[in-house]
């Protein structure tokens, strides 16, 4: 789980003693269950029998670290517990900073979500099913969506991801109100120029004004101010 496979039956199924260290680090509060929001598929018409790989199929749920901090434990520091007590520090430091902008990327979905989630008032969280999975997707009062992508890469996002995240959105058949793509390095011009109205946009910049407004609301007591 914290390499990346947070699906929980396939995590557990990794090591022997899987089922057991899950509980425990449930109970401990290191670990949160994240339910998946997928629903089993459904016979079109009542006599019509559903392919066997659709009645076998199981929805399958995730879980999270609770802080960055025990996902960065058990990624980094429990594995290298040996190299760590022969004092092989700058082995460690290698395998850490070879791997940490996968560490990071997760880290960044998180705070996407939690930008969009103050941003509409709204709970969210990642999506996931048999055909797609979305970093981000928000269910509105009017029944809508906001479903986001992020990208923590050295390189623009360009429009063939907002095409993509379109078609994902479309074949699970969401009716969306908002799309949100999040990116480290910015966005090409392609992707400005034709950038739709329900389209959102967000850099490095507005992470930055994000955080300074969260800063003075702690001082100020005084709620965020959010426009589109």
């Amino acid at each position: 789980m914290a390499t990346g496979d947070r699906k929980i039956d396939s995590a557990i199924k990794k090591t022997t003693l899987g089922y057991q260290s899950f509980e425990k680090l449930l109970q401990k509060g290191s670990l949160s269950k994240e339910p998946s929001r997928e629903t089993l598929p459904k016979k079109s018409h009542p006599k019509q029998k559903l392919k066997k790989e659709l009645r076998r199929y199981r929805i399958q749920h995730k879980a999270k670290f609770t802080t960055p901090f025990h996902r960065f434990w058990f990624r980094y520091i429990y594995p290298s517990k040996e190299l760590l007590e022969a004092k092989e520090y700058d082995k460690v430091a290698q395998f850490i900073l070879g791997d940490l902008e996968n560490f990071v990327s997760y880290t960044f979905e998180e705070l996407c979500n939690e930008m969009l989630e103050e941003r509409f008032g709204q709970k969210g969280g990642s999506y996931w099913d048999r055909r797609v999975e979305l970093d981000i997707l928000i269910d509105l009062p009017n029944g809508k969506k906001v479903v986001g992508e992020c990208k923590w890469k050295n390189s623009k996002v360009c429009k063939k991801v907002f095409t993509t995240l379109q078609k994902k959105s479309s074949l699970v058949g969401f009716d969306v109100e908002y799309y949100a793509l999040f990116s480290k390095s910015s966005f090409s011009n392609e992707l400005l120029k034709s950038k739709p109205k329900n389209l959102l946009l967000f850099d490095l910049e507005d992470f930055k004004e994000w955080s300074e407004q969260a800063v003075y609301k702690k001082k100020e007591k005084v709620p965020y101010s959010f426009e589109f």
